[in-house]
């Protein structure tokens, strides 16, 4: 009998002995933050995981209130540690905002439960996991979902109304011709029947955009010259530009690497940024397009096109939606409509595994950057 139990109780002590690096161990891999707190509320522990996700290091959060290092409303309004002291019960949270070390706030799912020791509540120990990439998910889902009911609903209104609305412009065109031969067309005349020209296309313009929308083409994917694109796009708006007043400064880097993609989607994008910029610009300004390159030859290299204007610029709050296809700020004016363009922009870049970010300053312009991979 002996024998046997100091078999087990050699065994007890190989778990003992396993249990902190175990622990150790299972603190330094996990993915949410794990502290601890005393009953006085100060900060015992710390993991690694929680100094990554507040920034925070543990010489600068041991010893403090808990309150002070998340500043989360959720201590001042419903404090788990004083729930788990009246009930002794765990508490899980989805609703919590904390903020990291930076002030940036952090949306987080807080597990909290009591430390027992002989019986008594000694502490409190809270998982944290940050899930503003789970957010992010559920948002690019929703969209998704949008994109999907307007892409069918864009294809049936714009078959719809093209028909008509060609016929509407041949007889305007005819009309015009018609006059001019007569002698009967009038300077006014001729700027009334031009506008409706101008509109009408313009509404043609949107019906394409609604078709495009619609549509999910895969490029054609061909090596090509990204300053030639460039130039192809700049060339089709000329017009604009001296109609506006608009000065073109292009900064290109020479001996650019190819990279791969389809060269008429790829205009697309560049004469969307384009007009965007030109309609931001109605006094005239300046557009500026810069390329870049970085990565060493024969492997993998980034091209970086910006595409910036000197206009109204864009309301801090508005720059996450304005890849929305149901939001647009054309006009100066925030509304729900068909900002068609930038969605289109978005997708187009997504397929060419491509990224766009865009800066804005209310009253000094806008700027795009975009990056392309040359694999």
């Amino acid at each position: 009998m002996g024998k046997k139990n100091n078999k087990a109780q050699e065994r007890v002590g190989l778990d003992f002995t396993m249990a902190k690096p175990f622990l150790e161990g299972l603190l330094s891999h996990m993915q949410g933050g794990v502290f601890t707190i005393d009953k006085e509320k100060r900060i015992t522990s710390f993991s690694k995981s929680a100094m990554w996700i507040t920034g925070f290091c543990m010489d600068e959060v041991k010893g403090r209130n808990c309150k002070d290092i998340l500043n989360c409303i959720m201590c001042e309004t419903c404090c788990p540690f004083e729930g788990i002291m009246k009930r002794g019960s765990s508490t899980f949270r989805t609703d919590v905002e904390i903020h990291g070390k930076d002030g940036k706030p952090i949306p987080v799912n807080i597990t909290s439960f009591a430390l027992i020791n002989k019986g008594e509540i000694v502490g409190m120990c809270e998982i944290f996991r940050d899930i503003s990439e789970l957010q992010s998910l559920q948002n690019q889902l929703m969209r998704t979902d949008r994109f999907a009911v307007l892409g069918q609903l864009a294809a049936g209104v714009a078959h719809e109304v093209n028909n008509p609305l060609n016929g509407i412009l041949t007889y305007i065109k005819l009309i015009l011709k018609k006059m001019k031969e007569e002698n009967f067309l009038t300077p006014e005349f001729d700027k009334y029947l031009s506008t409706m020209e101008r509109e009408t296309i313009n509404i043609g313009r949107i019906v394409r955009n609604l078709l495009d929308f619609s549509r999910r083409t895969e490029p054609e994917i061909i090596p090509l010259h990204i300053s030639e694109v460039i130039d192809q796009s700049l060339l089709l708006i000329s017009d604009q530009l001296k109609i506006r007043n608009i000065e073109v400064i292009k900064e290109d880097k020479y001996n650019l690497p190819e990279i791969r993609g389809d060269f008429g989607q790829l205009q697309q994008v560049f004469l969307n940024l384009m007009l965007n910029s030109i309609q931001a610009m109605p006094d005239g300004g300046k557009l500026i397009i810069n390329t870049t390159a970085e990565g060493a030859p024969g492997k993998e290299c980034f091209v970086f096109v910006s595409v910036s204007d000197t206009g109204c610029g864009i309301p801090q709050k508005n720059l996450h939606k304005i890849f929305d296809p149901l939001f647009t700020t054309k006009g100066g004016k925030e509304t729900v409509g068909l900002g068609l363009g930038l969605s289109i922009v978005e997708r187009i870049l997504k397929a060419h595994h491509a990224h766009i970010t865009v800066k804005s300053k209310v009253g000094e312009g806008t700027i795009f950057n975009i990056r392309f991979s040359t694999k």
